[in-house]
């Protein structure tokens, strides 16, 4: 019991670091934007899930790999180190993008509802800025055995979570109005938050 209490406490930072990256404009991101841009919610819903699913995929894969080096001291430290500079570079680059915006948005042309979730899936489970991400968060935290599963669930409800409400809320006019109006600070923020917690897990 202790054990497994302290393994779901040993994820909180994860969860939120994922969480913010999750949030934070890339790949993943325009996937699902894109699909809600075209004001159809099932064809966002089904970015969403195929986004979701290949996120999952892609950490449990990464931290099998992950899990099978030899953990230690270097190890620790190396891995602390390379997941602190991972956050950091992907907060400043969020913020840099953000001050970079210019006024107007481009809406993509519709992709047809059938491609949108295999578009998401390929997408998700091929992004090399999330597999760098999952590379030096799985090795720092040591994931093992059951944890590669806990760890791909706890990824698929993040993703599902954010991309499915993201799906829904961009879709409605008023609010996709409202995001692309304010959407650059709210970059500013995450990238802020994330670069933070970057600093922070190089004391760790």
């Amino acid at each position: 019991m202790f054990e497994a209490g302290h393994a779901v406490a040993g994820l909180l930072p994860f969860a939120i670091s994922y969480a913010l990256v999750a949030m934070l404009p890339g790949a993943n991101f325009a996937v699902v934007a894109q699909a809600a841009l075209t004001a159809s919610r099932a064809t966002a819903l089904s970015a969403a899930a195929g986004v979701a699913l290949g996120a999952s995929s892609l950490a449990a894969i990464v931290a099998t790999g992950a899990g099978a080096l030899t953990f230690g001291g270097l190890a620790h430290q190396m891995a602390a180190s390379l997941y602190g500079a991972m956050l950091v570079f992907i907060g400043w680059n969020s913020m840099r993008r953000a001050l970079s915006i210019k006024a107007g948005v481009n809406e993509p042309k519709p992709v047809p509802v059938p491609r949108y979730f295999r578009l998401g899936f390929v997408t998700a489970v091929a992004n090399p800025a999330t597999a760098l991400f999952f590379a030096s968060s799985t090795l720092k935290l040591d994931a093992r055995g059951a944890t590669h599963i806990s760890l791909a669930v706890l990824v698929f409800a993040i993703a599902i979570v954010w991309f499915g409400l993201l799906s829904l809320c961009i879709s409605e006019p008023a609010i996709r109005q409202f995001y692309s109006r304010f959407r650059k600070h709210a970059d500013i923020v995450l990238g802020g938050a994330l670069v933070a917690l970057g600093f922070a897990a190089f004391g760790h």
